[in-house]
């Protein structure tokens, strides 16, 4: 059996750059650890990567000739939910020319809503619910088989005589250190690029779950939603797997620039000493940004001058609120900080030449044009280095997405437009073209202001500091109206 794992050609999401490239780390991972079993014959085709058009990348795939492909992401950067869209839309392409392929799907989007992603796609053969590791191996023994036996397969969504099937929910990987190494040798790395500027670029995922539960998080749709529980169960590789990691696509891929896109990267103080222990035995020429919650940042503040020497540049955490009160009403209130304490934290960081990111979100339900005004006077009061503003996008599993639904806000089915930039509902008090205008204008103040143009020009020793901040200021105007 030959399984290819597939990247079809779709567009980037904007606010990262028009051209924002990296390797799908949900296929590198999957891939390993396929290949580890000795189950399939691996390979993959990056269409994003190699700019493929859908009839070229037909041609590649009736070249390469595989028994099966895979599809599907699990990060939001690839452009929230709208993946989900151009996965099926290549499905459908796949199927019309080569009738005999067996269609997999996975991922951000469709682990949360099985039943009704098979609805939409005759074309799927198979849904993988959760974390398809296992899942995908034992599914690949069986198809080998003259006639398969699927419903013992954990973790799994099928037609069964014109009816989804749902196997019982697959439990969660506990040991993350057991996994092998990514897949990076079947990918083209030298054609990735982050931020439309950045090139020698990766990204890389070295955790999963979270120990928080923002009601808007992207990851509840990553868990079967049978086990809601397990989104909170925190796992992660060791500081020394990470550094392998870091040297790997540092010594071998030429990487220069990474980010680590773990919802929860320095959520394990021991990783994080682990982490900066190795880096500093090891001569590596890249430097990393990473994703990290507030109230551990703070906790490691002891930290922040070795993470600064091992080669971390910048770091993201979300605001996502104006007020301490608001902070709570999102699920923050675990947090246990307030505004004036992100304030200090970001100026810590700034001491110590790192950059920041601070993300906030428009558009929940009681969002006037008052309070959308004093959130954003509160982010530039705190003042990171970018602010990513993001419009409230019901994603599919989330607590929002299940109250949107019951309370019929959504006004757009239209997925492709499910990406964090354009308006999916409206608040109590504004349509989605006022909520969009109020946005728009808020973040092209931020990112005009010429004593922060200054200040992010000159004033940190990381190139990649001035390039993250030009895209998102030329992404400024990309907001929905």
């Amino acid at each position: 059996m030959k399984l290819l794992f597939l990247t079809p050609p779709m567009r980037n999401w904007v606010r990262w750059g028009q051209k924002h490239i990296a390797c799908n780390p949900l296929h590198a991972h999957l891939a390993a650890f396929v290949r580890e079993r000795n189950v399939a014959d691996v390979d993959a085709l990056d269409c994003r990567a190699l700019e493929l058009n859908q009839e070229e990348m037909l041609e590649r795939i009736r070249a390469l000739a595989p028994d099966a492909v895979f599809l599907g992401t699990r990060l939001v950067t690839d452009g929230g939910a709208s993946p989900v869209v151009f996965n099926l839309e290549a499905m459908s392409a796949l199927k019309e020319a080569f009738p005999r392929l067996i269609t997999i799907l996975g991922g951000l989007g469709v682990s949360a809503i099985p039943k009704e992603i098979i609805g939409l796609a005759p074309q799927l053969d198979y849904l993988l619910i959760g974390e398809a590791e296992w899942t995908l191996v034992e599914l690949l023994e069986e198809l080998k088989k003259d006639a398969p036996s699927l419903r013992e397969i954990r973790g799994l969504a099928y037609l069964d005589n014109d009816e989804v099937h749902l196997t019982p929910p697959r439990p969660l990987i506990q040991n993350l250190c057991d996994l092998p190494m990514p897949a990076y040798d079947l990918f083209p790395m030298s054609r990735y690029i982050g931020f439309s500027r950045i090139e020698h670029y990766n990204e890389a995922v070295t955790s999963r779950g979270c120990e928080g539960a923002c009601s808007f998080c992207y990851e509840w749709g990553l868990i079967d939603p049978r086990r809601s529980g397990d989104f909170f169960l925190h796992r992660t590789r060791s500081g020394k797997l990470v550094a392998d990691e870091l040297e790997l696509l540092n010594k071998t891929y030429g990487v220069k620039a990474l980010n680590f896109m773990d919802d929860d990267f320095n959520s394990d103080r021991q990783k994080m000493l682990d982490l900066l222990d190795e880096l500093e035995k090891r001569d590596l020429d890249i430097q990393w940004f990473f994703m990290g919650r507030a109230r551990n940042l703070m906790r490691d503040a002891d930290l922040i001058p070795r993470m600064r020497r091992a080669g971390c540049y910048q770091i993201l955490f979300g605001i996502e609120a104006g007020t301490d009160e608001e902070l709570a009403h999102i699920h923050k209130s675990d947090e246990r900080y307030t505004i004036d304490d992100l304030k200090g934290l970001v100026q810590l960081l700034r001491n110590h030449d790192i950059a920041t990111v601070g993300t906030y979100m428009n558009g929940f339900w009681e969002d006037d044009a008052e309070k959308i005004k004093h959130r954003y006077r509160v982010v530039d009061e705190i003042d990171p280095d970018v602010a990513v503003l993001m419009l409230l996008t019901p994603m599919p599993g989330s607590p929002i997405w299940r109250q949107a639904l019951r309370d019929t806000r959504i006004e757009t089915l239209d997925m492709e437009n499910w990406d964090a930039v354009h308006t999916i509902m409206p608040t109590r008090h504004l349509s989605r073209k006022e909520l969009g205008e109020i946005s728009a204008s808020a973040n092209r103040d931020f990112f005009s202001r010429p004593e922060r143009i200054e200040r992010i020009r000159n004033g940190y020793s990381s190139p990649y500091v001035w390039k993250k901040f030009a895209t998102y200021q030329a992404a400024a105007e990309m907001i929905d109206q």
